[in-house]
C-alpha cells in the first residue's frame, strides 16, 4: 500500500497540472489618456482627488489564462504613487495623505485577479485592493471596449475603515469625512 500510494499521487497531480490553462504573457501599458480618481463626501461637500497616470509604469508583463468565460491574471498589478493624487489644493490634498497614512504607506495597489466575461462588453472583475497595508477583495462590474487600444471602466465603493482607517475631522469636528469612497477608473490599455 505505501507504495501505490505515491503512484496515486503523481497521478492526481499530472491530472491537475494537465487540466490548467497554461498562461499567457503581454506586455501592456495603461496610457496617459486613462483617468482614476477617489472621491468622496463629507458633511458639507465633495471633494475629488484625481490620479496623475505620468505616475504610472511604463508598461509590465501581464500573465493570462481564460477558461469558458473566466480569464485570469497574474501580475496585473496597477501601483498607484500616493504622490500622484491631486484633490485640488493643499490643505485637502494633505487631509487625503493623512487620511490614507501615505508617510507610512507610500502606494495603493489595485491587483487584478480575474475578470468574469457576462458579454464581450461587460464583465465583473475580482480586484484585490492594498491600502494603509492591509488587503480586502472586491467584486467589480466593468466596461470593456476592445480594440488597438483596450477599454475598461468601471466604480467601486468602499468604506475606508475596511483599510483601518479613520475619517478625519477638521475645524474641532465640524466638517467630518464620511467613511465611504468611490474609486473610478477609465482605463485605456495598449499591447506593446
Amino acid at each position: 500500500m505505501k507504495k501505490f500510494l505515491p503512484i496515486v499521487m503523481l497521478l492526481f497531480l499530472s491530472a491537475f497540472t494537465s487540466a490548467q490553462t497554461p498562461f499567457q504573457v503581454k506586455e501592456v501599458a495603461v496610457l496617459p489618456t486613462s483617468h482614476l480618481s477617489i472621491t468622496g463626501d463629507t458633511n458639507i461637500n465633495k471633494f475629488e482627488c484625481n490620479f496623475d497616470t505620468s505616475y504610472l509604469k511604463k508598461a509590465q508583463k501581464v500573465y493570462y489564462s481564460r477558461k469558458d468565460s473566466i480569464m485570469n491574471f497574474t501580475g496585473a498589478i496597477l501601483t498607484l504613487d500616493t504622490r500622484g493624487f491631486d484633490c485640488g489644493n493643499k490643505g485637502i490634498n494633505q487631509d487625503f495623505n493623512d487620511l490614507i497614512k501615505a508617510d507610512q504607506y507610500p502606494e495603493i495597489l489595485l491587483e487584478l485577479n480575474n475578470v468574469t466575461l457576462h458579454s464581450k462588453t461587460f464583465g465583473i472583475a475580482t480586484i484585490c485592493i492594498t491600502m494603509a497595508g492591509k488587503e480586502k477583495f472586491y467584486k467589480v462590474p466593468v466596461n470593456i471596449k476592445n480594440g488597438q487600444v483596450a477599454h475598461f471602466q468601471g466604480e467601486l465603493e468602499l468604506n475606508i475603515k475596511d483599510f483601518g482607517l479613520e475619517p478625519p475631522k477638521k475645524l474641532f469636528g465640524i466638517i467630518k469625512v464620511k467613511d465611504e469612497i468611490e474609486i473610478s477608473f477609465d482605463l485605456n490599455i495598449k499591447k506593446q
